[in-house]
């Protein structure tokens, strides 16, 4: 079996190596002062965004 140094990358492959280096972010959360159930927040590092939870549920604890 012969295997070939200089490969071309596929789209596959580069897709995978983009989501592996987005995932890698070590989060930084900068939230907003609670304002209803919910507040935004934004990572200081790679500004992804999510919602966050401003209270929890008794179903949501760790008894």
């Amino acid at each position: 079996m012969v295997i070939e140094k200089d490969l071309v990358e596929t789209d596959a492959v580069t897709a995978v190596a983009e989501e592996t280096a987005e995932s890698a972010c070590k989060h930084h959360w900068v939230i907003e002062t609670a304002n209803g159930p919910v507040s935004w927040g934004e990572c200081q590092i790679c500004h992804e965004g999510k919602e966050f939870q401003n209270s929890i549920t008794d179903g949501d604890r760790d008894y």
